[in-house]
């Protein structure tokens, strides 16, 4: 039988978010981590939704049965310039996790960490160039469960790490006429919760293209092709370190986008084309994403 509590440990290390990510794969790492590769220069308000989907064997042999996580989260998302060069982000999320195993069916929903940072512009508004750096905290928030890590009847996916955790993100854009390349990331400093168990220190990575096509009314829909990246260290409790817990994903990014007067939706897929996840005994299957934004 794979270990149920590994499992739970890699399913939080992958999501900060988000989108996010947050993933931690199973909660978030293969979301859509819209609040740190939006591109908006402005006030808003967002909402997102994110669907998730691994697979894990339950057993050791090649004819184990194949056991299913999915992961909803409802995302409320917020940004706001306090100067021209300095903006702060909010990231509310609400997670439904559900595992579908040979046991049996168990659900696991609540709030998620939130999180929260401010980034610093540091090219003149005048530039085709944007590079924005900063720091902020991911707030213990959501439940983390030791026990129900380590039971076989509950779901392996918990809402929180339970520990505060720093963040440092930055994003650079490069637009050239309707063509826009972006990269996004932020590097996770993980600590120890109350139960002495310390989530790995990870990195997140995106790159981004953006082809925007003109509407009525200069409004635009803009299609994107992307990979994100997620790697991240072991986990540790007590000073032991699970060097099985360490690992990586890429996955590619297929977007579209539509800016319409004060609103902007949009929607975006994820498939995996590498990744090292337990050994290999957890799969990401697929990511689906929709958001919508208000500017003011």
């Amino acid at each position: 039988m794979i270990d149920l509590q590994k499992i739970s440990f890699l399913c939080l290390m992958l999501c900060t978010f988000q989108s996010i990510l947050a993933c931690d794969i199973c909660s978030c790492g293969a979301s859509n981590n819209t609040s740190f590769t939006s591109g908006l220069n402005s006030n808003y308000m967002g909402l997102s939704y994110n669907y998730v989907h691994f697979t894990y064997k339950e057993g050791i042999v090649e004819n184990s049965p194949t056991a299913n996580d999915y992961i909803h989260t409802v995302t409320i998302l917020g940004q706001y310039f306090i100067t021209e060069k300095i903006q702060v982000n909010a990231v509310i999320p609400y997670r439904f996790n559900k595992r579908e195993a040979s046991t049996g069916t168990v659900k696991n929903n609540g709030l998620g960490d939130a999180t929260l940072y401010g980034l610093l512009s540091l090219l003149q508004k005048e530039s085709k160039h944007s590079l924005k750096i900063g720091a902020g905290l991911k707030l213990p928030t959501g439940t983390f469960n030791l026990q129900r890590a380590t039971i076989n009847q509950t779901s392996a996916t918990q809402l929180g790490t339970g520990s505060l955790d720093m963040l440092f993100p930055f994003q650079y854009r490069y637009e050239y006429k309707k063509v826009a390349f972006s990269a996004n990331g932020a590097y996770f400093i993980k600590n120890k919760n109350s139960d002495n168990f310390k989530y790995g220190n990870q990195t997140q990575l995106n790159f981004n293209v953006a082809y925007a096509v003109a509407l009525k009314k200069n409004n635009t829909i803009t299609p994107s092709l992307g990979i994100n990246y997620d790697n991240f260290k072991p986990t540790e409790r007590f000073g032991i370190v699970d060097k099985r817990t360490s690992g990586f994903m890429t996955n590619a990014n297929l977007g579209l986008k539509a800016n319409i007067d004060t609103w902007v939706v949009g929607i975006n897929y994820q498939a995996p084309i590498h990744q090292k996840l337990i050994e290999d005994e957890v799969r990401f299957e697929k990511s689906v994403g929709v958001f919508t934004y208000y500017r003011f």
